[in-house]
């Protein structure tokens, strides 16, 4: 073993450790940067049809899981609604009793027309868009609209 250097067992494992805590380290600020960090919306057509406009009746919402929508309808006409809250981004639910959204995350409660009525998130549910074609409803969710109140024009006759 002439001119061979070898390293003793004490600073092998004391390398080892260094390596770990720099590994470790680097995850917990690779993991804290993809949490702050904005997410990139995915825009683009995600287009599917609901229905038969006429199947749907007068001041019910209904829930397409799938893809994450609620469309009501009201006297004057449609909204389709994005089912994820604003806030937190969790889905909301309809409750048929109240004849409000609630987010389960953290009590936000919206109206029939997606507005905020209690709870932080910073403005009401987002809406797709909707077109009556053929006498279905066509709803393209791969583009939400955000909007800070709601307005009369939002709704689509039909």
């Amino acid at each position: 073993m002439t001119g061979e250097k070898s390293i003793s067992r004490r600073k092998l494992i004391g390398y080892a450790w260094i390596g770990a805590g720099a590994i470790v380290a680097g995850e917990l600020i690779a993991g804290t940067f993809a949490f702050l960090w904005p997410r990139r919306k995915k825009k683009g057509e995600k287009i599917f049809i609901a229905g038969k406009a006429n199947d749907f009746k007068v001041g019910e919402i209904t829930y397409f899981r799938k893809e994450k929508t609620f469309i009501g309808r009201s006297e004057r006409g449609f909204l389709a609604f994005s089912a994820i809250c604003p806030h937190l981004r969790c889905i909301v639910n309809w409750n048929e009793v109240l004849k409000k959204f609630e987010c389960p995350c953290h009590g936000a409660k919206f109206n029939l027309n997606g507005e905020v009525l209690e709870g932080p998130p910073p403005r009401p549910l987002d809406l797709y868009k909707l077109q009556i074609v053929e006498e279905k409803l066509v709803v393209d969710t791969g583009s939400p609209v955000e909007r800070s109140k709601f307005d009369p024009s939002q709704i689509v006759k039909g």
